[in-house]
């Protein structure tokens, strides 16, 4: 039998429809199972880092839930952007996510090569925890520090710009001290590295006199007696440093800054996938046996929704994409 070319192309349309009907439901089917296989955790940093020590935490306990082990894969470079350029074209099939950080989410600020958008390129799932920032001084560069206003105060008073670094450039630490540079409360000069390690590393050794840094990498050198905290970056006092006075009360409320970190998937990940994740998140982040190992480290538990995780990423991409544009700051 002869079929006509109207009656093929209206067959091979109704084909098409049907295929296409039916993905929804193929797609519904296999994450109906999930997961069924290992599960791989991008972190856009290097191992050791706060990053890293949160990821593999939190890995280790989502692992228990869903039944499947979770693989840390280290990817770091530009502040997370060369990670977050690849996962962008990752399978949205449940299994492959990535951390989601702040220095990461400013990435596009600072990089030409990022060309993702931290609020629309991914699947926000949870906001998994806050990290607390601290300025510290080494106590034998500067003996005569005590708080912000002294350290302030010094700055104004030498010759030069007082030097200072951070986890690096568009890290919360790096943008508070700038925005407080511009309002004229400093006179002081940011150091960029390549994460925190060296950062601190070169602040131990007194090349670099101070450090807006994370609480995972100062802790142990402020308790270990080799820094002096001046400050930490929230809005209260933190519970692991409580003779440490905030920012606001020292005069400086408004400036404060503490990263935090969170969890996406692939844009297009089965939404079925995406609720299990987050309400998995959700009970992890409850557990005792998970904050007491996240306060060990220096990092405090903090749940937020997938919709409430894609609001945070959008006000932070744009408040302190702001405060890059309008003091010209650069990764350099």
């Amino acid at each position: 039998m002869t079929m006509t070319r109207s009656k093929f192309l209206r067959t091979s349309t109704l084909v098409t429809m049907g295929l296409l009907m039916a993905l929804p439901i193929l797609h519904a089917a296999s994450a109906a199972g999930w997961p069924e296989r290992p599960i791989k955790l991008v972190v856009p940093f290097p191992a050791g880092g706060p990053t890293d020590s949160a990821a593999r935490v939190y890995a280790e306990a989502l692992s228990k839930r869903l039944g499947q082990p979770i693989v840390v894969d280290n990817k770091p470079g530009a502040s997370g952007a060369v990670a977050a350029g690849q996962f962008m074209n990752t399978p949205a099939d449940g299994y492959t996510f990535m951390m989601m950080v702040t220095p990461t989410i400013l990435a596009p600020h600072f990089f030409k090569s990022a060309t993702f958008n931290p609020a629309t390129s991914f699947a926000p799932i949870t906001k998994i925890y806050d990290l607390p920032n601290v300025i510290a001084v080494n106590k034998n560069s500067l003996p005569d520090v005590t708080d912000l206003k002294s350290l302030f105060a010094k700055s104004k008073a030498s010759a030069q710009p007082l030097m200072y670094t951070s986890s690096g450039a568009g890290s919360s630490g790096h943008l508070s001290m700038e925005l407080m540079k511009s309002k004229g409360f400093s006179n002081m000069q940011h150091v960029a590295y390549k994460g925190s390690a060296p950062a601190m590393n070169d602040t131990l050794g007194g090349v670099v006199p101070v450090i807006y840094a994370d609480m995972v990498t100062a802790l142990p050198q402020i308790k270990g007696g080799r820094l002096k905290a001046v400050a930490v970056g929230t809005p209260k006092r933190v519970k692991v440093l409580t003779d440490v006075p905030t920012m606001a009360e020292q005069g400086f409320g408004g400036y404060e800054a503490s990263s935090w970190g969170g969890l996406v998937a692939p844009k297009g990940t089965p939404q079925n996938i995406i609720d299990r994740v987050s309400e998995e998140s959700r009970q992890i982040l409850v557990s005792d046996e998970v904050n007491q190992r996240f306060e060990q480290i220096g990092i405090l538990p903090a749940y937020l929704t997938p919709a409430k995780t894609q609001e945070l990423l959008l006000s932070d991409f744009t408040g302190w994409g702001k405060v890059v544009k309008d003091n010209h700051l650069t990764a350099e």
